[in-house]
Parts: structure tokens; C-alpha cells; sequence
């Protein structure tokens, strides 16, 4: 009879999120209940991976400590365990899916918990906050009330989650907000900036005071990054391209954010819009104090742009350009879009004037 392989807590513990999703097969299912029979601390594991959606009703007065990059990046071990799960595995003749927070991106509609494990995964430390900045019966978006995270151990950031039955019901509720009246977020007076995926609105509300402004935002600005980063790429599948292109004097670059946006409509047929955001960006090569007068324009996509003295700005050319982002007041709509997508291989053109002289080029995709 073949003997029956015991796997260890590490191993076990880096199944458990396939587990709970049911993608592993008969024979990993097996081994992993097999091990949570006998083992308390793997069962607690899989009852806080479960459990990743709290109701604020239910918060108890202690909280558990917030699941963190670093603490989950110790249970991956990456390198050693990876290569252990393997071994074990190829000799059971079992394997399991792959488990990547991309996949969430692929679907029409997702939920509060695929948003959580997707910020989660990013390094965002989330957990429910028995303590909002604004009332959650305060802020109902239609008929949906937010579910509400913490961001961050000071209190300095929260997140407010709404999920809607479809992005069509998403979309009628955002276009319904005409004004910053109408917007509970800004009527408030408090900081706050939203973001739209698929059948989710997320906004990031900033407890920020006028006296610590500064300082306070330092703090909480890298999570809000990578808050937006992280919408942008993995629940909306996001591209960043840039167009290049240099003269004798000058060199210019256009970076490019784009993601399509599909829905069902009430007539049952598919549509979509195309999102778009252009960042232009200039470098003199010579002296930038010579320059009296200066006016620029970029061309791209049947679309012109042109910027005078007052837009200039030189020492950010090789910064990593975070606009595209950023969110939006909801009584913005949060993003205008179009109808049609755009090949990213299509040339730009840059031309310039200053201090009397003219340079013209184009602008070419540049690769990674």
C-alpha cells in the first residue's frame, strides 16, 4: 500500500488560498484536509482566509492583527517552499492552478473579497474599521452601503468598498452625480478621491487635519499609490506605453494610459468604452535658463495639444509619471472615455518654438 504523504504547515499554508477557491484537484484536496484535521493553526489560517469580507456589525472589540505583505511574503517563502510544494506534488502525481490576482480582471462582475485579496496581494495592509471617518448610512451610493477598511495602523486612510450587482447599475448611479452636492464624499469637506472597476466604486478617504497636512499625506501618499496602481493594472488590466522621439536641442515623450471598460446594457448587448490618459513631457539639452519663450505642441491620435511658457517644466522627464493613477471626485464621473481604442505602434509628432528657433520630430513607440 503506498504510504500516505504528510505535508508540512508551510506547504499547507500556501495551498490554502487555492483551496478555498476549489482550484486544486481531488488529490492536493485531500492531502490538505487530511493535514487541517489534525493540525489547529492551519484551520485558524484557513478560517482568516475565509473570512477576508467582515461586516462591520459583526467587528469584534479586538481586532486580529492586519494580514501584511511581509507576513504573507513569510508564508510564501518563496524560493524553498515553492521548490518543496513542487517535489511533493510531481510525487503524488497532483498539481494545483495558478493562482494570480490578474485573473480577477477578466471578469464582468467581482466582488468585495476579489477587491480585498487583490489589494491585499498588493501589499495593503486592509482590515474592517469599527471607527469611520464618515457614517457608512451617510454615504449610499443607489441603494448600496460601503463596506469600510482601514489602510494603514495611524487611522490616517480608509477605504469605502461598494458593490454593485453589475457595471451598469455602477454606471447609472456614478453618471446620476452631477454635482459636489451630490457627492457625499466632497459635501463633507473631507479629502477623498474614487475609483471605479467594472461593478465597484472604491474611495480612498484621507483623516487627514489641516495642522498635520503635510506630514500626514507623506505618510499615507505610497498607499494611495499603490492603491491606484494597483486598480489601474490588475481590476481594470491597464497598459502604459510611451512615445519618443529627440531632436538636436530637444527630446519629448508622450506616456500613454489606457484600459477598456465592458458591460452588458439593458438591451443585453455587450459595450464598452475606452479609456485614455496623455502625459506630455519635454527635456531641453542645453541651458534651461536660456529659454525666453517657448510655446509646444503634441500631435497624436487626430488629437493636438499645444502648451505655452506656463506649462513648461523641466526635471521630471525620466520620473515615473503616476497620473494615470489617480482617481477622481465622484461628481466627476470619475473617467470620461470613447468609443474606439487606439494602436499603440501609431506615431506622435513633437514641434517646438523658443527663443526664436523651431525643431520638429516624431514621436515612435519606445520600447521597454
Amino acid at each position: 500500500m503506498k504510504e500516505q504523504i504528510s505535508l508540512p504547515c508551510e506547504v499547507v499554508q500556501d495551498i490554502l488560498p487555492l483551496y478555498v477557491e476549489g482550484d486544486v484537484n481531488p488529490g492536493t484536496k485531500e492531502l490538505v484536509e487530511k493535514h487541517l484535521e489534525e493540525c489547529g493553526s492551519c484551520r485558524d489560517f484557513l478560517q482568516e482566509l475565509k473570512n477576508e469580507e467582515p461586516v462591520l456589525d459583526h467587528i469584534p472589540e479586538h481586532l486580529p492583527e492586519p494580514d501584511t505583505f511581509k507576513k504573507w511574503l513569510r508564508r510564501f517563502r518563496v524560493g524553498a517552499i515553492a521548490g518543496l510544494i513542487v517535489l511533493i506534488l510531481a510525487a503524488v502525481g497532483i498539481g494545483v492552478v495558478s493562482y494570480k490576482a490578474g485573473t480577477v480582471a477578466e471578469k464582468e462582475t467581482i466582488s468585495t473579497k476579489d477587491v480585498v485579496r487583490v489589494l491585499k496581494k498588493a501589499g495593503l495592509s486592509l482590515k474592517a474599521s469599527p471607527s469611520p471617518v464618515i457614517d457608512p448610512s451617510e454615504c449610499v451610493l443607489g441603494d448600496v452601503q460601503p463596506k469600510i477598511y482601514g489602510i494603514d495602523e495611524e487611522g490616517l486612510g480608509q477605504l469605502y468598498i461598494y458593490e454593485f450587482n453589475s457595471t451598469l447599475a455602477r454606471r447609472n448611479i456614478l453618471e446620476s452625480i452631477k454635482s459636489m452636492e451630490d457627492d457625499p464624499f466632497t459635501s463633507s469637506q473631507i479629502p477623498s478621491v474614487a475609483y471605479a472597476a467594472k461593478n465597484m466604486v472604491i474611495v480612498a478617504v484621507l483623516n487627514i487635519s489641516e495642522e498635520n497636512w503635510q506630514s500626514d499625506y507623506d505618510k499615507i501618499a505610497p498607499m494611495t499609490q499603490a492603491l491606484g496602481k494597483t486598480i489601474f493594472y490588475d481590476l481594470n488590466q491597464g497598459e502604459k506605453w510611451v512615445l519618443y522621439g529627440e531632436g538636436k536641442d530637444w527630446e519629448a515623450k508622450l506616456v500613454v494610459s489606457t484600459y477598456e471598460e465592458w458591460w452588458t446594457g439593458e438591451d443585453g448587448y455587450k459595450k464598452f468604452k475606452f479609456y485614455m490618459t496623455k502625459t506630455p513631457l519635454v527635456n531641453y539639452k542645453g541651458n534651461s535658463e536660456e529659454i525666453k519663450d517657448i510655446s509646444y505642441s503634441f500631435e497624436y491620435l487626430n488629437g493636438k495639444s499645444t502648451l505655452t511658457e506656463e506649462d513648461y517644466h523641466q526635471g521630471n522627464f525620466d520620473e515615473e509619471q503616476t497620473g494615470f493613477y489617480r482617481g477622481s471626485p465622484l461628481y466627476w464621473g470619475i473617467y470620461s472615455g470613447t468609443t474606439h481604442t487606439v494602436d499603440k505602434n501609431e506615431t506622435g509628432k513633437f514641434s517646438v518654438q523658443w527663443n526664436g528657433e523651431e525643431e520638429s520630430f516624431e514621436l515612435t513607440l519606445r520600447e521597454p
